[in-house]
């Protein structure tokens, strides 16, 4: 501690680190309404909301002293506090904007108080402006609640470390665990083949299945040689550029959008490149992801980084950080030509199980490869995994013999 501190003269906090720190306490997220003067509906995004007394009933929220959209909607007084649910963010982004007209996009209706009320809100506060009080860069807009009511019971949008995202009422360790057990049942007639696959050609093997839009899962798994386990049964995988891919090719187009647009960078020509790999995919039948060489971008990186995001649920900046080290693993995903005399280090091979309609069923995935392959040893396990989709895909009662047949045509063309 300094003298001046010592002295009582106040700490100086670097607006950065207040930011940081105070980022670790999680808001909800609401939108107020009112109306200008000439009766135009305005409105505003707050993470400030709260309430402030039962007797009398009262409310605040607080924008910036600069807020154009609070200088606008004050004079009339009357606002309406829509908070938002897990699934309003478009809404919320709409809202964000400052710019005229943007009532044009969304579902709104007038509330009884002559205000703008929002489609889908999980609750409408009806309230005036009691009083405002200055707070540094802040105002504090104590408002009396006239009228409230929960509109829709779901759950809220919260903010958290600079991203959003919704509550799970049923804690972490059951999410998902219907998913899960259905797609165990699915994925166990495929063990034999599994287990035969790590044993033959001394590696990892497993089938994942998709349990939600977002993640793939680890339903069987198998080790031989000098394999040993990585993960666990269950264990999640995000479904995001480059990662996928053998899932994604015969995804419905919606689905195949709702992919592209997970990659953290929507340059057109990357967005392009993703296509492209999926329509590669497509053709032969497999994806596949090689070990770069030293000096080059780390794989075991991305290993991390998949093992991090499959431990649990990640706070939002350590998300984004793990998604960016998984985006920059595209490298590792390059399609080139199996040339004959030239050796391989692979970290993956990875095909589509197809369904009885045609879509995949589940994905074969190879992994923990002996380093150092040859073409011939490739091409060997390419149609070994080719093999044992096909033999899968007739136990769940699918008819694609000739899409089988035609994507081992392929086999001696192209490493991926």
């Amino acid at each position: 501690m300094t003298d001046s501190q010592q002295a009582g003269e106040p700490r100086t906090v670097d607006p950065s680190h207040y930011r940081e720190v105070m980022g670790h306490y999680p808001t909800g997220v609401a939108v107020v309404t009112g109306t200008t003067e000439s009766g135009e509906p305005v409105g505003m995004v707050v993470g400030t909301f709260t309430s402030v007394s039962l007797d009398p009933p009262l409310v605040s929220f607080m924008p910036k002293t600069t807020s154009g959209t609070f200088a606008l909607m004050r004079d009339a007084g009357t606002f309406c506090v829509n908070v938002l649910a897990h699934d309003q963010l478009e809404l919320c982004r709409t809202m964000a904007v400052p710019r005229p007209g943007k009532f044009d996009d969304v579902a709104w209706f007038p509330s009884a108080y002559g205000v703008p009320a929002l489609d889908g809100a999980v609750a409408h506060i009806h309230c005036t402006l009691d009083r405002v009080v200055p707070a540094g860069d802040h105002l504090i807009v104590v408002c009396r609640v006239q009228d409230m009511a929960v509109t829709r019971p779901a759950t809220p949008l919260l903010f958290f470390q600079g991203g959003y995202g919704g509550f799970s009422p049923r804690g972490l360790a059951a999410r998902g665990d219907a998913e899960l057990i259905e797609a165990v049942r699915l994925a166990d007639v495929g063990r034999t083949a599994v287990e035969w696959l790590a044993r033959e050609h001394r590696c990892e093997a497993a089938l994942l299945v998709a349990v939600n839009d977002h993640e793939l899962t680890t339903a069987v798994s198998a080790f031989g040689g000098s394999a040993r386990p990585q993960e666990q049964l269950g264990q999640r995988v995000p479904l995001m550029p480059p990662l996928g891919e053998a899932y994604i090719a015969w995804a419905p187009e919606a689905t195949v959008e709702a992919w592209l647009r997970r990659a953290p960078s929507q340059e057109p020509e990357v967005v392009e490149k993703y296509r492209h790999r999926l329509k590669t995919v497509h053709e032969l039948g497999y994806a596949m992801s090689r070990i770069p060489p030293e000096g080059g971008p780390r794989y075991a990186d991305l290993t991390e980084a998949m093992r991090e995001y499959a431990a649990g649920e990640l706070t939002p900046a350590r998300e984004r950080a793990v998604r960016a080290v998984i985006s920059g693993a595209s490298a590792f995903y390059e399609t080139c030509e199996i040339v004959d005399g030239e050796t391989y280090d692979l970290g993956t091979i990875v095909g589509p199980v197809l369904g009885p309609d045609g879509s995949v069923a589940l994905c074969l995935r190879l992994g923990q490869l002996p380093r150092g392959a040859d073409a011939h040893q490739v091409r060997r396990w390419v149609v070994s995994l080719k093999e044992a989709a096909a033999r899968i895909s007739r136990s769940l009662g699918t008819r694609a013999g000739d899409q089988y047949a035609a994507w081992q045509a392929t086999t001696g063309d192209y490493l991926m």
